[in-house]
């Protein structure tokens, strides 16, 4: 049964293709926001044109309000991760939960050394589809929340959020084990981010490509591989179900990583291919596919900026 719960004080960090999606699902719940730190004040002063319309989610400085709000989303990339920690300490309030939808494995160890694993609750988003150009952003999709506490228990807050979720129009999931489910969600970004970035293919040109599968095959053994040795089990189902959700996807739609190329902007490169590599040497597992395609990203990436 869902609870009918239309008001959490909610905070999204990050102004992204992620934040902006999650903050239009939420935009009716009275009090949302953005926060912003002084710093980067100045970059968020245009209004944020989503879907045609403007988004009347206001942006507003950490450090100008006392409020505590019950939930921050935080919704950056991995490498802007660090950055958003001196907006998070102010608004701390003594029952904050904070939920990362981070792609990767390391967001919730990281925020929870720093602010405490009893405030951090597990979770990433997926189908989302969206085209980002400047201020403007156009979704496909409303995406879907997943998400669940560390040690997988139906907590009073994890259902609360749930409620909170639904209520106000934002998809939401909790599934059996929240390990594994982010896990498959890293072995799809690695597969796949990598793959039409360095191809700069949208979601029509990936669906049916043969070629690209065959290697997102190859590329999920060593997530596999590697996955095991951390103690998360994919099975060969979970690439192929990987492999059928990935076909369906259509339309003209980016990968983040493949927005990210194209806006020349930094990449999550070292936190999908680059990190099995990372994990694959700290265990003496051979990742060879992993490796080749954190390069040639790279390769791409500086080609493109000598133009």
């Amino acid at each position: 049964m869902v609870i009918i719960i239309e008001n959490m004080k909610t905070v999204i960090i990050g102004r992204g293709s992620v934040g902006t999606n999650v903050a239009y699902n939420l935009r009716n719940v009275p009090g949302i926001s953005f926060r912003v730190d002084k710093e980067r004040e100045f970059r968020t002063r245009s209004n944020i044109v989503f879907n045609g319309e403007k988004l009347a989610v206001p942006t507003i400085v950490a450090e100008d309000t006392q409020d505590k709000p019950e939930l921050i989303v935080v919704a950056v990339k991995n490498f802007q991760l660090e950055s958003t920690f001196p907006v998070i300490e102010p608004l701390l309030g003594e029952n904050t939960i904070i939920l990362p939808l981070l792609n990767g494995i390391d967001s919730e160890r990281i925020l929870s050394e720093r602010f405490g694993s009893e405030r951090v609750v597990y979770a990433f988003i997926s189908n989302l589809s969206v085209v980002r150009e400047g201020n403007r952003v156009s979704s496909f999709s409303k995406g879907r929340i997943t998400m669940g506490e560390k040690d997988n228990s139906l907590s009073e807050r994890i259902l609360k959020l749930r409620d909170f979720f639904l209520s106000n129009g934002q998809d939401v999931v909790i599934p059996e084990d929240i390990h594994h489910e982010k896990w498959l969600k890293f072995m799809t970004n690695t597969c796949f981010n990598t793959l039409t970035a360095i191809l700069e293919a949208d979601y029509d040109a990936t669906g049916n490509n043969m070629d690209m599968i065959r290697v997102a095959r190859l590329v999920a053994r060593e997530v596999q591989t590697v996955g095991r040795k951390m103690g998360v089990e994919l099975s060969h189902d979970d690439v192929e179900t990987m492999i059928r959700n990935t076909s369906k996807l259509s339309g003209k739609g980016r990968s983040s990583m493949l927005e990210d190329v194209l806006a020349g902007r930094e990449t999550e490169n070292r936190y999908f291919t680059g990190a099995v590599s990372r994990m694959g040497k700290l265990y003496s597992i051979p990742t060879p596919y992993c490796d080749m395609l954190s390069i040639l990203l790279e390769a791409k990436r500086y080609v493109a900026n000598c133009h």
